[in-house]
């Protein structure tokens, strides 16, 4: 994806393996929304942290 796309306002789709690497749906809404352009509306740190724990235990029980 070149700059200019993302400047635009393009952002990357969904993987299909997104669940298989630990991107649950409600993830993935919390990753679209720190993609806002309005950084005014994007989440805080504190409102996806525990998205973000909760991710992370998924990837420490995989294995590689």
């Amino acid at each position: 994806m070149a700059v200019n796309a993302i400047t635009e306002g393009v952002r990357p789709k969904k993987p299909q393996e997104a669940k298989q690497l630990g991107f649950s749906d409600e993830l993935w809404r919390v990753v679209e929304l720190c993609w806002l352009e309005d950084r005014d509306a994007r989440p805080g740190v504190e409102s996806i942290l525990p998205h973000l724990n909760d991710a992370t235990k998924f990837w420490y029980m995989r294995e590689f």
